[in-house]
């Protein structure tokens, strides 16, 4: 009895340090990118533990997504006014896809898989990016019904500017390389990340703003 105790805590950690070195190797060179072979070396596991636990690469990387961080970031402040809440899930959504010293590999998976897409993105819009459209476009909805310009927002718009609030946040986590290169300074260190948040969000609420009274 002993003996198969052992044996199946052995299994179960091989399994976790499996999902552990799988988000680091996906969230760095993508699903294409990685391979099985550099995922077990990382883990120190066996060739062959990655189709024993996952069935498969495909299965491994539906296991090691894990999106429930960023669902947690959309439940909470709920009891603040529209703005705060945009102005605190902005932050806190910059903060899990920049901070170097914080990393959230699903995060950067995700943000991987839009900017090359792979069979796993159909799991990814199902299960995080569909629910964060939906609540954003409810919190771009209670703003605009508070903003009291007698102008009635449409759907379309409201969908637009959802698609421009996630287009600023992403834009720092795909241009990266590149803005790099254009400022050598450039650190994303937390003070960074909150200024770099703080302005996406006072140039969507004033875009916001507009579409209400314009």
């Amino acid at each position: 009895m002993r003996e198969t105790a052992e044996a199946k805590t052995a299994s179960e950690l091989t399994r976790a340090r499996l999902l552990d070195a799988a988000r680091e190797v996906f969230s760095q060179r993508g699903f294409q990118g990685a391979t099985v072979r550099e995922i077990c070396r990382r883990a120190e596991a066996n060739g062959a533990a990655v189709n024993y636990h996952f069935g498969s690469k495909d299965g491994l990387l539906a296991e090691a997504l894990n999106f429930a961080p960023l669902a947690a970031l959309q439940k909470a402040n709920a009891n603040e006014s529209p703005r705060t809440r945009l102005r605190l899930f902005i932050r806190d959504f910059m903060l899990m896809l920049l901070d170097e010293n914080n990393p959230s590999s699903q995060c950067r998976i995700m943000a991987r898989e839009l900017a090359d897409p792979t069979p796993a993105l159909d799991k990814i819009v199902r299960e995080a990016i569909a629910p964060l459209h939906e609540f954003l476009g409810l919190l771009v909805r209670e703003i605009l019904d508070d903003s009291g310009g007698g102008k009635k927002v449409g759907a379309a718009e409201q969908r637009r500017c959802v698609y421009s609030i996630l287009g600023q946040c992403l834009f720092y986590r795909h241009s990266h390389p590149v803005l790099q290169r254009l400022h050598h300074k450039l650190r994303y260190d937390h003070e960074e990340i909150v200024a770099i948040a703080e302005h996406i969000v006072e140039f969507s609420l004033a875009g916001i703003k507009h579409l209400s009274k314009k």
